[in-house]
């Protein structure tokens, strides 16, 4: 049994920590969906009631939000799934990779970097642009230097 535990420790601890996020997420999942299917219930309760009462509903900007989740959720997913590139890296024991191995594990968290700042950038992009679409055109005007007075 040692034997075994000394030749596949990184296997099995790979095999622990896929078993890990696994169950997290069959309990995290369903409790999420569960949270967001009640706030959309509250949301349309209240629309229903500014209806009712005669009030304008209030217009959401759907695109500004999934930007938004974009620009988070993405450079999240990268380093996770950089994070997991790395532990199989660091296991194998495949010669190529074991010798270079700071070489290709930089190489991953240097790409993972570029994509997580090009989700970022693009994001927050969008989220300004979506925001100046909804302003009036007063913006284009000068506006007044208040130290000239």
């Amino acid at each position: 049994m040692e034997e075994f535990i000394d030749k596949h420790s990184g296997e099995l601890l790979i095999l622990l920590l896929f078993i890990i996020v696994v169950v997290t997420l069959v309990i995290v999942v369903p409790q999420l969906l569960r949270a967001h299917l009640r706030k959309m219930e509250m949301i349309h309760l209240e629309h229903m009631r500014a209806i009712e009462n005669g009030q304008d509903v209030p217009v959401e900007d759907d695109r500004a939000r999934v930007a938004g989740r974009a620009a988070m959720l993405v450079p999240m997913v990268v380093v996770i799934t950089a994070g997991t590139v790395t532990c199989f890296l660091a296991t194998s024991k495949l010669e190529t990779i074991t010798s270079n191995l700071f070489a290709v594990c930089l190489a991953v968290w240097v790409v993972s970097g570029v994509v997580s700042l090009a989700a970022i950038t693009g994001g927050v992009a969008l989220i300004g642009r979506l925001a100046q679409l909804h302003t009036n055109g007063d913006e284009n005007e000068v506006p007044e230097n208040p130290l000239v007075k």
